[in-house]
């Protein structure tokens, strides 16, 4: 049965945006380009995580990993897309994102998976990272899990978090 490419697929929030297109290239094969706002996940994640360590920065870094391992599964061969972030424009400071993944030879059923596989682990490596025992529901449309992020959020974030490490002082 044949099936009609899409254009582009996009899961966005304002927590983080996943967008899928259609490569001009090599059509059946499309980039996936994600990004994150850093200043949205801090009252989630602030204070959770080690030294140098920032849980929303390393989910999205970890999660071209997971996305192309998710695929292997599957039998799509994923690679480095060779072209940064697109849809940063408009972004406010803050806003990170990864280098696009192409994700090759691909149905577009296949590529609405790849979507919602996407989103629900980003949000579930970072919180793996800094809440353990929240369970990052299935199915979530952006606006669900931006309500979602949301309700995990601290208003007093930086006050709850624990104290700074200190350098002990010679007597």
């Amino acid at each position: 049965m044949p099936t009609t490419a899409i254009d582009s697929l996009e899961y966005k929030n304002d927590f983080f945006s996943l967008v899928i297109r259609e490569s001009e290239d090599r059509p059946g094969s499309y980039i996936l380009s994600s990004g994150i706002s850093l200043p949205k996940f801090n009252p989630i994640i602030w204070g959770r995580t080690g030294i140098c360590s920032n849980a929303a920065f390393k989910g999205l870094q970890q999660l071209r990993a997971d996305v192309s391992h998710f695929a292997l599964q599957q039998g799509i061969v994923t690679k480095e897309a060779g072209i940064p972030f697109e849809s940063a424009s408009g972004r406010e400071d803050g806003w990170y994102q990864e280098s696009a993944l192409l994700i090759e030879d691909v149905s577009p059923e296949a590529i609405q998976e790849i979507l919602q596989f996407s989103a629900r682990d980003l949000v579930h490596t970072i919180l793996t990272a800094c809440q353990r025992d929240v369970a990052v529901p299935a199915g979530l449309d952006p606006a669900a899990m931006q309500s979602f992020l949301e309700s995990l959020s601290f208003s007093n974030y930086r006050e709850i978090a624990p104290p700074k490490i200190a350098k002990p002082h010679a007597a």
